[in-house]
This record gives C-alpha cells, structure tokens and sequence, in this order.
C-alpha cells in the first residue's frame, strides 16, 4: 500500500537517497539487512518500493516516522485492491475495469493502483446510488470486508506462489514452463494464469 501523499521510492531511488549507486547499493545487500525499513508492498517478489522518510531515518540512525492512519487516499494495488473487497484478484480485475474505476501510477515503477476511497464508494453502495454506476449487479455488500473470501485467498497465494517460482526458475537461469504446464501446476484454467502473469509483467 502506498499511503496517502508518500512519493515512493525504488531501490534506484534508495541509492540516491543513500548517495550511493544502484549497484554499490546492491553489492553492500543493505536492502536485505533486517534493520532496514520494509518495503510499502512486501508481498510482491520484485517492484519493492519505499518511503524516502523512512528511508532517510535509517540513514540518519533515527527512528521512522509514525505511520499514518488509513485514508481515502491511499492506493491499493491489484493484490490489495481485491483483498480489500473481499474477492479474488481476477474478479476485482474484471470488475474494475467493467465499471470503469480509474486506475494511478507512481513514478517509481509501472504497477497500477486503485485508491481506496473509491474502491469503498463503488462496492459499498447499491446499484443507483451515487459512487456506482446504474445496473451494477454482481458488487452487493459482502458480510465481512476485513480479509477476501477464502477462494479469493487461496487465488490470491496461488498468484503468489507463481510469481516466486517463475523468479526463482529466472534465477536459476531455468527455462520457464508454458501455459499449459503452469495451469496444470496451480490448478487454474490457462488463461487465469495469462492473466496472473501480465498482471505481475512477467
């Protein structure tokens, strides 16, 4: 999650931050040091980005700023959108674009992200009302929208778990299984995992 009015940064940015080079940066494995901050979507395999105020504290040896409260303005990306929901990636990706919702970039790297306030308005509300379009049928409140739906987590780890093997077989200098052979290994339909993967840019 990006908060709301955090420019973020990616390790390139880091480095500069640091006044180093990327790959001095690199080298010195300071990103991976257990003091250093987390990254604003630690859940992803690559595409890390940071806060450069948490990133300056860390350099300056201070403690990091308190972390704000969730706002209307903060951006959620895919994964988080949908956990957001309370349904499965593929669904909040079909949905979103279905209804139009506007989709943010940051600087930092290509990822798309929904802000949150709008994900509240348009699967909150019933159909008519301001925030969702008229005939909307499928986005009628859930019971819980603290965490997604059991099959939504288990897609969503499913998805996970792609990325990480796929990164892991690239670092091995491994050749990639097809389509075919990846849906077979999730148990997913093949164009799930199309999907999955022109999510992550893959």
């Amino acid at each position: 999650m990006i908060p709301a009015g955090v420019e973020p940064v990616d390790a390139a940015g880091v480095a500069r931050v640091r006044g180093v080079t990327l790959g001095t940066l690199r080298n010195t494995q300071v990103l991976k040091d257990p003091d250093f901050p987390k990254p604003l979507n630690p859940h992803r395999r690559r595409d890390h980005v940071w806060d450069p105020a948490d990133v300056e504290a860390h350099k300056a040896g201070q403690i990091p700023p308190a972390k704000p409260q969730p706002s209307p303005d903060d951006l959620l990306d895919d994964f988080e959108a949908a956990a957001a929901v309370g349904v499965s990636v593929d669904v909040f990706t079909d949905q979103a674009i279905r209804l139009g919702l506007t989709a943010h970039s940051i600087e930092a790297h290509s990822l798309r992200y929904w802000r949150r306030g709008d994900l509240v308005r348009r699967h909150k509300e019933a159909p008519g009302k301001r925030g969702k379009p008229t005939g909307a049928k499928d986005l009628t409140p859930r019971r819980k929208r603290g965490k997604p739906a059991p099959v939504a987590d288990r897609a969503n780890q499913k998805a996970a778990s792609l990325v990480a093997y796929l990164a892991e077989l690239d670092d091995a200098g491994s050749a990639r299984p097809d389509t075919a052979e990846l849906a077979s290994r999730y148990g997913v339909s093949a164009r799930t995992i199309q999907r999955w993967l022109a999510r992550e840019g893959s």
